[in-house]
């Protein structure tokens, strides 16, 4: 099973505002985990792979050959 993360840590992890990971949390933008009404959890793995789909490539400017 895959490491889980608190709110602190993803925050600290993805170099956000706690109050922005629960916001994450609250409009369903980020996989958690509930473990009850005021606990939720992050699977590292999924988090990772999040992550990785929203990584924006980096653009080649105009007029490039490549």
């Amino acid at each position: 099973m895959s490491e889980m993360l608190s709110p602190k840590e993803l925050a600290r992890r993805c170099g956000v505002a706690i109050n922005t990971v629960y916001w994450w949390v609250a409009t369903a933008q980020v996989p958690h985990v509930r473990l009850g009404r005021r606990c939720v959890r992050f699977r590292a793995d999924e988090i990772d792979a999040w992550l990785e789909a929203k990584r924006v490539a980096p653009r080649t400017p105009h007029g490039d050959a490549s």
